[in-house]
């Protein structure tokens, strides 16, 4: 696979990662399975797994643990706080760590700042920030990062605020259309040596029938590295082998894909920008208003 540098880290990751919220039981995959899908992923060359600590009540990290315990030095590990406090954050933190079997997470990340109230929460007085720089000092974390689905402003102003490592966004070819990270966010990134994975890039399904092209438009992008959710091991297998034999998309391909797609640009096939993910039937509106740092 190709592989691209990763931000300022000096590290350089394939373009194809794993996504790690999908091997659990709520998707169909058995503890037995999640080992044996985890461990092929090493074994054929992907180095970065992502997690959070909020995934399926912690069976996520558990089971990507099950594998790092033997082979954690193989292994990029990236997890995510979901509480905005200091304290609470911190709790997390040490929870993932138990269930992952590792005494440090190479980044730790703010998770999905989707509005400007959550992003001062994050990144106030006593808040998660706080405690990710206290456990880097601590080497409980290395890098430091924040996600995102919604509005790329909302990331663009937290850059401002702190010197993130690496921002996880959603870039699928749905996203192109709407709050787009890839025209609003990926150059500012890059500029700044900001290392960015992508994530979404399926859609929740919504692209499962063009899952060639959607993974193709995503490596077409300026990003580092692509995380994708994989339950299964026909999954993985199918994108190894897209990633594997990966060509630039041509300006004209491109084209095609996205006037084949722009029918699905629903707010039901992209909770994640609607105002209301419950009950998504119209977009959210562009926050422009933000609190004080």
């Amino acid at each position: 696979m190709e592989v691209r540098p990763f931000g300022k880290t000096g590290e350089m990751f394939p373009i194809l990662s794993f996504g790690g919220q999908r091997i659990v039981d709520e998707h169909g995959c058995t503890e037995e399975a999640a080992v044996k899908i985890v461990n092929t992923a090493i074994d054929r060359g992907i180095r970065y797994f992502d997690t959070a600590w909020i995934y399926s009540d912690g069976q996520a990290e558990t089971r990507l643990g099950k594998v790092a315990k033997d082979r954690r030095s193989e292994m990029w590990i990236a997890t995510k706080t979901w509480s905005t406090n200091q304290d609470k954050a911190r709790r997390q933190l040490e929870t993932s760590l138990s269930r992952l079997h590792t005494d440090y997470v190479d980044e730790w990340r703010l998770h999905n700042l989707y509005n400007y109230e959550r992003l001062d929460a994050f990144t106030g007085k006593k808040g998660a920030l706080e405690a990710a720089i206290r456990a880097r000092e601590e080497g409980l974390v290395h890098h430091i990062g924040i996600s995102g689905h919604t509005d790329p402003q909302i990331l663009v102003e937290a850059l401002n605020r702190f010197p993130f490592d690496s921002a996880l966004i959603a870039v699928s070819a749905l996203d192109h259309f709407i709050l787009s990270f890839a025209e609003e966010f990926l150059s500012i990134a890059n500029d700044r040596g900001v290392a960015t994975i992508g994530m979404k890039v399926l859609g929740l399904g919504s692209l499962k029938h063009e899952v060639e092209r959607s993974l193709r438009y995503v490596f077409n992008l300026p990003i580092s590295t692509v995380i994708v959710g994989m339950e299964s091991m026909d999954q993985l297998k199918q994108n190894l082998a897209i990633a594997e034999s990966f060509t630039p998309m041509t300006d004209e391909e491109r084209l095609n894909f996205l006037k084949g797609i722009i029918s699905l640009v629903r707010p039901e096939n992209i909770p994640w920008k609607a105002a209301d993910w419950d009950n998504p039937t119209k977009w959210v509106s562009r926050n422009r208003k933000q609190a004080n740092a």
